[in-house]
Formats: C-alpha cells, sequence, structure tokens
C-alpha cells in the first residue's frame, strides 16, 4: 500500500540507481526514514530499463514493455541499454515516430516514469534525488563529465530540480558500512549490466570525509559485454558475420563490414540496424552472396531485425551464460528457433571461458586501478564486497579467489545495495544541510 504520508516536506529526497540492465528507487522521508518503492506490483522493487512504444501517445516500461514488444509482432520500437550512450560524443540521438531523441530525452521519459510512480505510491511531489553513477562513465575525462551532464539534463527533463551525484560503488559501500563496527580496509566491486566499478574505501566509526576514499576506477565492460563476446565468437556467424560477396565486375571478394558486426554484437547497438542507410546497404549486398549458406546467413538477419528479436535473442544468450556458469558440464547447445531463424550452436565450455577472457582481463585491469592510486597491496585488504548480477559470473569469482582468497569475498545485496548506499547519501545531505 502507498504511504500514509501528511507532512509533505522540500527535505524528502529519491534515491534511483538507474542501471542498464536493471533500475530501483527509495524514499527518503525528512525524518531519514527510507522506504523502498515497488515499481512492477506490491512486491516487486526492480523496473527492467527497457522502453516499448507503439505511438507517440503509448510508451511502456520493464516487464510491460516487453509484454507489448512480443505482442505487437515486431511493429514499434524496443530500446535498451540506453545507458550506455551517455558517454558517446558521435550519439546525437535517435528518430522515434519522425521525432529526433537526444540520449537524454530518452532518458528522461523513463526516469519520468520512475519518478511518477514514484510520487503516485508516496503521495509526495518529489524534485529532489540522488542518481547513482558509474565510477567512470568513460576512461577520457571530457567523455565522462559529458555523461554526467546529459544525466543531469535527464533528470531536470524528468522534474527533479536538486540533483546529487553518488559513485555507486561508493554507495554499495555506504550501504555495507551500516553494519560495520570496525576499522578495515574495503574493496566495493560493483559488476553490473553494463558497467563494473570499484571503490577501495577504508571504513570506521563515525563521519565519513574523501580522504576515505583510498582509490575510485571502472569500465564500461560488464554483463552486456560478456553476452556480446557470446554472440561474437559463438552466435555471429548465423547472422551473416562470416558473410562473403563479390560485386558485379568486381574481381576481390568482399565480407561483412566490421561496423555492422559491431552493432550485431552489442544489446545496445543492434536495434540500429533497421536504420534507413544500414538497411538498404544490407539489402543490397545480400543477392551478392558468393554461396547459398552465406544468403541463408544474412536472411536470418533480416528477420531478426524485421521482427525485432534483438532483445529476445540476448536474452536466450543471457541464459546460456548462466547455464555454462552453473552447470558443470562441458558442453551446451544455444537453439534459437523464431520467425524464419533456425539456430544451433554446441558451445565447448572451455572455449567459451577462453572467448570470454579479454573481457575478463580487462574488467580485473581496471580494478587493479584503484591498487595503483592508493599504493595500497592486495593482501591489505580485509574484505571484498561483491554486488551487481554480473558478481556472480564465475570466471570473475575465481580470479577474486585467487587475488584475495576465497574468504575474504563477500556478497552484498547484490541488486539493493546501490539504491541503499544511495540512500544513506541522501540523509547525509538532510543532516548536513
Amino acid at each position: 500500500m502507498p504511504l500514509d504520508v501528511k507532512i509533505l516536506s522540500d527535505m524528502n529526497y529519491y534515491a534511483i540507481d538507474f542501471g542498464t540492465s536493471n533500475s530501483l528507487i527509495n524514499f527518503i522521508s525528512s525524518s531519514g526514514e527510507v522506504t523502498p518503492i515497488p515499481m512492477e506490483g506490491e512486491n516487486n522493487y526492480i523496473l527492467r530499463s527497457l522502453i516499448f512504444t507503439m505511438t507517440q501517445k503509448d510508451w511502456f516500461f520493464g516487464e510491460r514493455a516487453i509484454k507489448e514488444y512480443s505482442e505487437n509482432d515486431g511493429e514499434g520500437r524496443f530500446i535498451r541499454s540506453f545507458k550506455k550512450f551517455l558517454s558517446d560524443p558521435k550519439f546525437t540521438g535517435t528518430v522515434v515516430h519522425n521525432k529526433k531523441y537526444k540520449i537524454e530525452d530518452i532518458i528522461a521519459v523513463f526516469l519520468r516514469e520512475m519518478k511518477t510512480r514514484a510520487d503516485q505510491f508516496t503521495g509526495h511531489k518529489v524534485e529532489n534525488v540522488v542518481m547513482g553513477r558509474p565510477a567512470k562513465y568513460s576512461l577520457t575525462p571530457e567523455h565522462d563529465q559529458l555523461a554526467e551532464d546529459r544525466m543531469r539534463r535527464a533528470c531536470e527533463l524528468a522534474g527533479f530540480t536538486n540533483i546529487h551525484f553518488c559513485p555507486e560503488p561508493l554507495a554499495a559501500g555506504l550501504d555495507f558500512d551500516k553494519a560495520n563496527d570496525q576499522k578495515k580496509i574495503v574493496l566495493i566491486a560493483d559488476f553490473g549490466g553494463g558497467t563494473s566499478d570499484f571503490t577501495l574505501m577504508q571504513l570506521h566509526a563515525g563521519q565519513y570525509s574523501q580522504n576515505d576514499i583510498l582509490g575510485l576506477s571502472g569500465i564500461y565492460k560488464a554483463g552486456d559485454t560478456l553476452d556480446g563476446d557470446m554472440m561474437l565468437k559463438f552466435i555471429a556467424k548465423h547472422f551473416g558475420a562470416d558473410f562473403s560477396f563479390q560485386l558485379p565486375m568486381g574481381k576481390d571478394a568482399l565480407s561483412f563490414p566490421r561496423g555492422l558486426l559491431k552493432k550485431i554484437c552489442s544489446p545496445a547497438h543492434i536495434t540500429h540496424l533497421r536504420e534507413k542507410e544500414t538497411w538498404n546497404y544490407l539489402k543490397t549486398i545480400h543477392p551478392f552472396a558468393k554461396d547459398e549458406a552465406s544468403k541463408r546467413q544474412l536472411s536470418q538477419l533480416f528477420a531478426l531485425v524485421e521482427w525485432q528479436l534483438g532483445y529476445t535473442i540476448f536474452q536466450k544468450i543471457e541464459e546460456t551464460k548462466i547455464a555454462i556458469c552453473t552447470n558443470e558440464s562441458d558442453h551446451h547447445t544455444f537453439v534459437f528457433s523464431q520467425a524464419d531463424i533456425d539456430v544451433k550452436e554446441e558451445i565447448n565450455k572451455d572455449k567459451y571461458n577462453e572467448a570470454m577472457s579479454e573481457t575478463v582481463e580487462a574488467i580485473l585491469n581496471a580494478l587493479l586501478e584503484v591498487f595503483t592510486q592508493s599504493g595500497i597491496n592486495l593482501a591489505q585488504v580485509d574484505e571484498v564486497v561483491l554486488t551487481g548480477g554480473t558478481a556472480q559470473f564465475t570466471q570473475l569469482q575465481d580470479r577474486l579467489i585467487d587475488m584475495f582468497g576465497k574468504e575474504k569475498l563477500v556478497e552484498h545485496n547484490i541488486y539493493q545495495s546501490v539504491v541503499n548506499g544511495l540512500s544513506q547519501y541522501a540523509i547525509q545531505l538532510s543532516n548536513n544541510l
């Protein structure tokens, strides 16, 4: 049931964990009481970061977006992983219903929906917000600032006037610290869908200062990247990755453009294959395939895009990833059969692990950056706090065990730790006024 709040106060806050895959929101009253706000029914606090729209007036979010998307047979526009475009200066926007939307406009639509649902639940019109942000949107400072500026504008468009940002791994640390009564050095590792973020901090009793943050780093590689790696190494060949063609009067065989392959292998970018220029190019080269097998593969790509099955196939890829991580079998079968698509691919576990190793190494190198910053060595860490859905990826866990020892690894509120820590940050803001 919605909160029965009788006294409205300008010092009420929302804390929002806006994620690449999932988003959550808490209400923080002026007295410091924290209330998680259900987004999908009475007891479901997670709103999946998905948008589907059929007309300018009809926009759907989360689970409803998936339902409407499935029932409309590929019509309309399905948008996912849109957080990824924040730091890309080349991404100026996308056209939806013949209207140009900047990335901040798209995010504002989603945040406004969260705010509307939260306002209805709380009985407040809350304009103060603490937004989580990755430790680094980008390794390039200018692009990192661009992302935060865009995010701030999205918050303003959604109806917030007092906007604060807090790094997500720091928020996870603040949540973990609620039960802490000792002085210790803790590494907070937040492995999400879009980013992997790390904070090395000193926990202790009393108030915190910037000096307690010993190191802060991150990388835009996480669960989505691992799924993209599986698509690239095992699945994309069924959708034209090895497509070879020869144009009339041409002497040389040509291959599938690498830029388009990159889009196929990105959960965020795969829908861009439907853009007119790209679509026309694919249709142009299709008749010139060197053999029927190549032509069939590109036909499957057409079906994937025309029926808007990008989200669906990446769901299946994620399910296979989880199966490989949780099942001791050495062999797994990826099967995808929808519309005019029929894919069956045997995946050997050792080959899968090898294919994921480059991304795993990149993530761990970002983790090690906090130790370079601080001058502290790995042995000095008392605990490694794991949060975020990708924290359960076994290759990452195995490497962390090798680096720190299994006894130091602690899984903490895999999905709620960031939003709870952002709530603690909001309470500190209120107390300091």
